[in-house]
């Protein structure tokens, strides 16, 4: 069988195959509806029946309650959230002998994106949509990122991964050179959790971000509510304990199946008691002789040894201060200490830093035993002093304000290169006292927004329309209604699905749509504009057509409930 086109769309529907037909692509302030380069565009009638489950109703295809069924005639319809709503097209079609006809959900209700665009997983990999939609229809399931109601990222599944249509595409390139590819209408999770369309990202604005890092093995995922790093193996073992895979039982822990510590599929988790894990474990590295008391005793044993070898310390402090000195001046760290920066920036803002203050200022007022004792031990280290110790302590102070070399200038370029002024000071070889100094730089230093690399793929550099459509695709997250995609921002989940049975050889009627909201939020649906596109496929004739056999639901019109208990 083969997909046809317009012109064979437009000869058919002269001879009865679709009314009311539209000759073309109907855009102008509505969603599409009409013929296309390839299927044509139905239109849905402003016919309406909701489903509220007011009766705790279990929706049996066998023996529907109609009672959970609210009729609604109106332009719109509101989708309550996770429910749906039936409705009928404005066409009748009758289909001919030799042709199916499989409808698919418009782009408009989907909310889009290219097929190549990938998916970050929680299995330390990612998938493009297409990838994902084929791997579905074989049964496999995905798990990514979410922000849940409460704004805390969690793993949750990606449910529905599939082919939606074809739609014009807009190009969101971000800070990083990153490109995403979705349909303009498609929303946005800013940083301060609000959304935006892609065709209304404008440069410069702040995406909510998905970081990811690794250590010791392990992934670690940035939680934007905190500001902190947590393991991803837990976000998922939460997953596991939220839908009853295991309970959250005390001294247990969370153990991988397959040892890849970056693997962190639901599937791949398990809960063992603590002893048995760290037995499993140690008898996994050590051999099944292993002794773990008589190896802790052994390893405190050979410490206790090293701490009192004056040449051992001395090289623990060498290799210690040159990790810190290269970390702070090598320029293979500089995007590290970039975001050190900018995290270090995002806490202690200026509202912090003055809470602080003001802290300490109520601690000193209030604790007048504190103050004095505090007192007592810096009079009696002082007077304990050295004479040579108090004379270079005097000669450094006079250095801190006579050293020539350090000047404004200096002082910034060590702030810009390091990142902060602790590694100013380092890079400097001075005390972090000597930037007091210079006040205003500084003040210009903690004002300025963040240095070129200092945040990591999360703003917006550039949106520009894409010429002709592209296949698109989408997929639904039930549980949060977003998900993250590889390229480390949040975007909407493609929350309204479209369910109609493939029309038949010899059928027609009115086309019964169900339209599912698979969102946490109420969805909005119009009439009388397009709700999902057909597409045709010919071939032979079969031995038995639809309207050979006199199905039940021939010729059907209006919106037509399931005729379960009568046969074709």
């Amino acid at each position: 069988m083969s997909i046809r086109p317009d012109w064979w769309i437009r000869e058919r529907a002269k001879e009865g195959m679709i009314e009311p037909f539209t000759d073309r692509l109907e855009r102008r302030g509505v969603i599409s509806y009409g013929l296309s380069s390839f299927g044509y565009d139905l239109r849905a009638a402003p016919e309406w029946r909701i489903f509220v489950n007011a009766f705790n109703t279990v929706v049996d295809p066998k023996h529907f309650d109609t009672r959970s069924l609210i009729e609604h005639a109106g332009e719109e319809c509101i989708i309550p959230p996770n429910s749906f709503v039936l409705t009928r097209s404005v066409e009748y079609l009758r289909i001919p002998d030799d042709t199916m006809v499989v409808a698919l959900g418009k782009s408009s209700y989907a909310r889009c994106f290219r097929g190549d665009t990938q998916v970050a997983l929680v299995d330390g990999t990612s998938r493009s949509l297409e990838t994902m939609a084929d791997e579905a229809r074989d049964g496999a399931l995905h798990f990514g990122y979410a922000l849940g109601p409460n704004g805390r990222l969690i793993a949750t599944l990606l449910d529905a991964p599939r082919f939606v249509g074809r739609d014009a595409l807009v190009e969101v390139t971000l800070d990083d050179g990153g490109t995403i590819h979705a349909t303009p209408d498609h929303r946005f999770m800013l940083r301060d959790g609000s959304w935006l369309p892609a065709w209304e990202l404008a440069p410069g604005m702040a995406l909510m971000p998905l970081y990811r890092d690794v250590f010791r093995g392990y992934e670690m995922t940035y939680q934007p509510l905190t500001g902190t790093y947590a393991p991803t193996h837990r976000l998922a073992d939460a997953w596991n304990v939220r839908n009853g895979v295991y309970a959250d039982e005390p001294g247990t822990h969370r153990h991988h199946v397959d040892h890849d510590r970056r693997n962190n599929h639901p599937a791949n988790l398990v809960r063992m008691p603590a002893s048995e894990h760290v037995r499993y474990h140690n008898a996994e590295t050590y051999g099944g002789d292993f002794d773990p008391v008589e190896h802790g005793a052994s390893i405190r044993a050979r410490f206790t040894a090293l701490r009192r070898d004056p040449a051992w310390r001395t090289h623990l402090s060498n290799v210690q201060r040159e990790r810190a000195e290269s970390f702070w001046t090598a320029p293979q760290y500089a995007a590290r200490r970039a975001d050190v920066l900018r995290r270090h920036r995002e806490r202690w803002n200026e509202a912090e830093r003055e809470a602080q203050r003001q802290r300490q200022v109520r601690f000193w007022h209030d604790n007048a035993s504190a103050r004095g004792a505090l007192g007592d031990r810096s009079r009696d280290a002082w007077s304990e002093a050295s004479p040579e110790r108090r004379r270079r302590q005097a000669e450094y102070a006079r250095s801190l304000r006579l050293r020539p070399d350090i000047d404004a200038s200096t002082v910034r370029e060590a702030l810009d290169a390091t990142g902060s002024i602790r590694g100013a000071a380092r890079l400097l070889d001075r005390d972090r006292n000597v930037f007091r100094r210079f006040p205003e730089v500084l003040a210009a230093f903690r004002g300025v927004p963040a240095a070129a690399g200092s945040y990591r793929n999360h703003r917006v550099a550039s949106v520009r329309p894409l010429e002709g459509e592209e296949d698109v695709y989408c997929l639904t997250v039930p549980e949060a209604g977003n998900f993250a995609l590889e390229a480390g921002v949040f975007v909407a989940n493609c929350g309204i699905v479209a369910n109609v049975t493939p029309l038949e050889p010899g059928w027609e009627g009115h086309v019964t749509l169900e339209l599912s909201n698979t969102t946490p939020l109420p969805a909005k649906v119009y009439g009388n504009e397009g709700i999902v596109q057909l597409l045709f496929f010919q071939g032979d004739r079969p031995e038995v057509t639809y309207g050979d056999r006199k199905g039940k639901y021939q010729g059907q019109t209006g919106i037509t409930l399931p005729r379960l208990g009568t046969e074709d």
